[in-house]
């Protein structure tokens, strides 16, 4: 699972939200998750990133390909 959510724009945390939703209707994904919260400003204690710049912070990781067998694991987030 992806630990450190990743910095994302209002646009890509909507077309991730779109991409799930395709898979689920498809019948090409049956589990997952997805996080989006607030960036943190460094004030906070996030150096990580500047809150002016981002709109969102996303993990997420949801399962694709059940459709044609196995399939796999689209994962968003960094993993250490």
């Amino acid at each position: 699972m992806p630990a450190i959510p990743e910095p994302c724009s209002k646009e890509t945390l909507l077309a991730l939200l779109d991409d799930i939703r395709h898979h689920v209707e498809a019948n090409d994904s049956f589990e997952g998750f997805v996080e989006y919260t607030m960036p943190w400003s460094e004030e906070i204690g996030d150096p990580m990133t500047d809150a002016k710049e981002i709109d969102f912070r996303v993990r997420a990781s949801y399962r694709i390909g059940n459709s044609q067998g196995q399939g796999g694991m689209r994962m968003i987030g960094k993993i250490e």
